[in-house]
């Protein structure tokens, strides 16, 4: 502006066209020479939108809908929990932990918080260090996750040995052995709720 400003002072009103004319053809032209990335996206099962978005955010989103990758938590707040213990004291007691340790959880962990609490804990600590180690890559990448990041109380992630965050830790907490019976082909379920490697099968 202030560029333009002392060219509109000097130059003749003509010649000011002419070369904010240049300048928005030049940037114009640069903008179209860039490869803009025309990505479907699209929310929703039942009802599904979509639009046109930027490969990251369909990445992001993606990850996002995969239950296996990533669950849903909130943050509860005071009045949450004291709107809950006009219905559920036990309920707004186990969310009252959550909010006094400042963590994020959905429903199926409040329902274990008072075992899986230092855990929950564990993970707060090394998913906020894993994002401090993630911000501090270049920009261009390669985009690796550093070999000091530790996520070992992280759950789900790829790769774990035991049920510990997925949709089977509750069933298998209130009723052991429970899920092996109902779910087909889910017959290991004990082994990994132990903690142990389940055996090949031929």
């Amino acid at each position: 502006k202030l560029k333009l400003g002392f060219v509109r002072r000097l130059a003749r009103p003509h010649e000011v066209d002419r070369a904010v004319f240049t300048m928005a053809f030049v940037r114009s032209v640069r903008r179209c020479a860039e490869k803009v990335p025309e990505v479907f996206m699209q929310f929703g099962l039942e009802q599904q939108f979509r639009f046109i978005s930027h490969p990251g955010v369909m990445a992001v989103s993606k990850l996002l809908e995969m239950r296996t990758i990533s669950q849903m938590r909130a943050n509860f707040s005071q009045e949450n929990i004291e709107q809950m213990k006009s219905f559920d004291p036990e309920l707004a007691r186990k969310a009252q932990i959550a909010f006094d340790n400042k963590l994020p959880v959905n429903f199926q962990q409040l329902e274990l918080i008072d075992d899986i609490l230092p855990r929950l804990l564990e993970e707060k600590k090394q998913l906020a260090s894993a994002r401090g180690e993630v911000a501090k890559l270049p920009v261009g990448g390669p985009y690796m996750m550093p070999s000091s990041v530790d996520v070992s109380a992280c759950r789900p992630i790829p790769g774990q040995k035991d049920i510990q965050g997925t949709l089977m830790e509750v069933s298998e907490a209130k009723y052991p052995g429970m899920a092996a019976q109902v779910v087909p082909g889910i017959k290991q379920v004990q082994q990994l709720a132990a903690g142990s490697s389940p055996a090949k099968t031929e």
